[in-house]
């Protein structure tokens, strides 16, 4: 079999290139710090870091919607509680119109009060997030919670939000309500005892009562349907306070979860540097080597000695 010269210089060639392109994926493991540059390098590890990353990116997702979730409850909290105040003192206002003593022009001036309260009370039910969402329509949270119905003043309002409570998945196996629907927190309880044919949420029996007031016939079943609204947003309220907790101990534990996983992805992608920078300057011994053999080697032809 006759050998060309020719072939004999491509061998020469392709084992320089291999060897370049040898040292040139250790140069790249260098600078990356990562062993895996190609699932060739190591296939059985390669699929072990695809499934890692994607574990932990799923988790960090899961702690970006805790934030998304922290930020509504957090808001609802807030309107909960001056919500909470507006009641306290529309209460102090019914148990003082009560008072037989009042007389006719003082419980006007205490209803007069009651009906701005009732308003500011409306206002906060209807309040809307960064994203110009309401809070507290659940799945509609296009649609305005609660709206006054008739001419102004009728004392009635409608809710135009549904009862559905919006999820937000907040690990593999749990998932929490990011607020409450309104007729919830601001309906009449089931146990209260309602002005028949008014009050179905809160701002009916204020208005109710206001109008009593202004007649001078104030009911105490108006009361105590306030009374009943304030135990209910109180309820809510615990209920958004425990939500937060449960948030802050989920995230806590996705954290950790993510600093495991990191840890192992490290464990089975990251470069043994000592290793590769021994790995590195034997190749580049090898390629110099290789260099210098085929630059002699290339020489040898009897045409030189002719």
């Amino acid at each position: 079999m006759r050998i060309s010269s020719t072939w004999s210089q491509q061998l020469g060639v392709n084992s320089l290139i291999d060897q370049q392109a040898k040292m040139n994926h250790t140069q790249i493991q260098l600078s990356t710090g990562k062993r895996i540059i190609e699932p060739s390098d190591d296939p059985a590890a390669a699929v072990q870091v695809v499934d890692l990353n994607q574990t932990i990116k799923q988790t960090e997702q899961y702690n970006s919607n805790i934030k998304t979730a922290r930020q509504r409850i957090e808001l609802e909290e807030v309107v909960l509680r001056s919500s909470v105040e507006v009641m306290h003192r529309l209460r102090d206002l019914g148990l003082q119109g009560l008072n037989a003593t009042n007389s006719l022009g003082e419980r006007k001036a205490v209803a007069q009060e009651m009906e701005l309260l009732n308003g500011q009370l409306v206002g906060l039910a209807n309040t809307k997030n960064s994203n110009g969402e309401f809070i507290f329509s659940g799945f509609k949270s296009d649609q305005t919670p609660f709206v006054e119905t008739g001419v102004p003043g009728s004392g009635t309002y409608v809710y135009g939000g549904d009862g559905n409570f919006r999820q937000i998945q907040i690990s593999t196996t749990r998932q929490i309500a990011d607020g409450d629907p309104g007729d919830t927190v601001f309906g009449i309880p089931a146990n209260a005892v309602p002005i028949p044919g008014l009050a179905t949420n809160v701002f009916e029996a204020v208005a109710k009562f206001a109008a009593d007031m202004k007649a001078g016939t104030p009911n105490v079943n108006s009361l105590t349907d306030l009374a009943n609204s304030l135990d209910k947003m109180l309820t809510t309220q615990s209920s958004v306070g425990a939500r937060l907790n449960a948030l802050d101990t989920q995230e806590g534990v996705n954290n950790d979860y993510v600093m495991s996983m990191n840890s192992t992805l490290s464990s089975v992608e990251d470069l043994d540097y000592a290793s590769a920078i021994s790995k590195f300057n034997l190749q580049q011994t090898t390629l110099q080597g290789a260099q210098q053999a085929f630059s002699k080697v290339q020489h040898l032809s009897l045409f030189n000695y002719l």
